[in-house]
């Protein structure tokens, strides 16, 4: 369960104080016929999900941050347009299909959940995250989603930059080989986020 987790102050996570964040988990960067596709990323849908159930029935809030790009390419990072223009220019609004900002198969968003929209790598930069996390008195962030060498790194050192305790559920996370993956939780962890390897299924 979720709430036998604990965060870097040594206590177990506080249902009332603690947000589960999806980052990216896109059918764009999911599916292996995704124009960004991310390798291991596909493998992680069932831990998200049950991350995501088990938030829930906990009593987490659940926030699924999302990439949507403008169809002329107006917004995308110019490192990354010339492989978005060949890939068919994936995520764009309303789009539908393995190039799309749909969920995968298998995880699902209810309308309870909230969705913020970023501009860039980090859930935190120019969204509204921030705010709504301090109105609702939140000071954990549990992280999960894809890429962990980028958006899931960013937003974990921009949470903790603003004084969150932070938490990267590794089972949910994917990086597009085993030896990224692991370097990138390795210095997270060394920065002073708790890496969670594993945690308990519910009774």
């Amino acid at each position: 369960m979720l709430k036998t987790i604990r965060n870097a102050a040594g206590r177990a996570v506080d249902p009332d104080r603690t947000a589960l964040i999806i980052i990216d988990m896109e059918k764009a960067f999911v599916e292996p016929e995704g124009g960004h596709c991310i390798a291991m990323a596909k493998a992680t849908v069932p831990a998200c999900n049950r991350a995501a159930e088990e938030a829930r029935a906990e009593g987490i809030p659940v926030f699924w941050v999302k990439r949507i790009y403008r169809q002329d390419g107006s917004d995308v990072e110019f490192t990354r347009y010339p492989v978005w223009d060949a890939a068919g220019r994936p995520l764009g609004p309303d789009s539908t299909g393995v190039n799309s900002i749909e969920e995968p198969d298998g995880l699902v968003r209810r309308p309870e959940d909230y969705v913020i929209i970023k501009p860039r790598w980090s859930a935190f930069f120019q969204t509204e995250l921030d705010l709504i996390l301090r109105r609702k008195k939140i000071d954990t962030v549990i992280l999960t989603g894809t890429t962990t060498p980028n958006c899931v790194r960013t937003t974990c050192y921009d949470a903790i930059s603003l004084d969150y305790h932070t938490v990267i559920l590794e089972q949910c996370c994917s990086s597009n080989t085993p030896e990224i993956q692991k370097a990138n939780m390795e210095d997270m962890e060394r920065v002073g986020a708790v890496i969670v390897r594993s945690w308990p299924e519910r009774a």
